[in-house]
């Protein structure tokens, strides 16, 4: 089996609990606008919220977003991590790979959490969505993520949940693990994930350490 050095991972429905925090975030306010949307409708707005949803007729987005900003914080400390999470990225800092975190959530809302769950230092690289113009799936945090950790794409893989993860490391051309643990059924699509070719797929978290060598 094919061995990585460099591994990218995601940090919402990833790495953290946090999807159930967003949902109820982004549904709040949209319902306060008049739109009743889907718990996958509005999982697709992860990452992408204000361009998204400008398309479905909502023209006071910027605040949209900060409301539901202000909503998730106040959750966001709370948030816990996947089962075996800790574990694994303790493993794999300890095999000698270098781990970057690659989120759409800003630095303001991912630090504090990486130092809380004792993780900061597991991550050599953090790329959060104020380091870069194009959010995933453009693979532009990944590229930046590769440049700093000075790898190349034939030994990185990027770990994500969502489309968005999947499709960056697409673009990136390199390797990709689909996290799908069965919580995630009411989020995404799994056969719409599978058409963007995940190279492995795993539900538990374990799993990667098998997979990464």
């Amino acid at each position: 089996m094919k061995t990585y050095q460099y591994i990218l991972l995601d940090w919402d429905g990833n790495l953290a609990k946090t999807l159930d925090i967003w949902l109820d975030a982004f549904r709040s306010v949209l319902e306060v606008r008049g739109f009743h949307k889907s718990d996958e409708e509005i999982a697709a707005t992860f990452g992408g919220f204000t361009r998204i949803v400008s398309g479905w007729g909502i023209d006071d987005v910027d605040v949209a977003m900060d409301e539901a900003d202000r909503l998730a914080k106040q959750k966001l400390p709370q948030v816990a991590l996947y089962p075996d999470a800790l574990e694994v990225l303790q493993s794999l800092h300890l095999s000698g790979k270098e781990l970057a975190l690659i989120t759409s959530s800003s630095h303001e809302n991912v630090q504090h959490l990486l130092h809380a769950h004792n993780i900061a230092d597991l991550f050599k690289v953090v790329i959060a969505s104020d380091d870069i113009v194009n959010h995933k799936p453009h693979p532009e945090a990944l590229q930046k993520a590769l440049d700093q950790l000075g790898g190349t794409k034939d030994q990185a893989i990027m770990i994500g949940d969502s489309d968005k993860d999947l499709g960056a490391a697409k673009n990136m051309g390199i390797d990709s693990i689909l996290f799908y643990p069965a919580e995630h059924k009411k989020f995404y699509d799994f056969e719409k994930l599978k058409e963007l070719r995940p190279t492995y797929v795993v539900e538990d978290f374990r799993k990667v350490v098998e997979i990464v060598g």
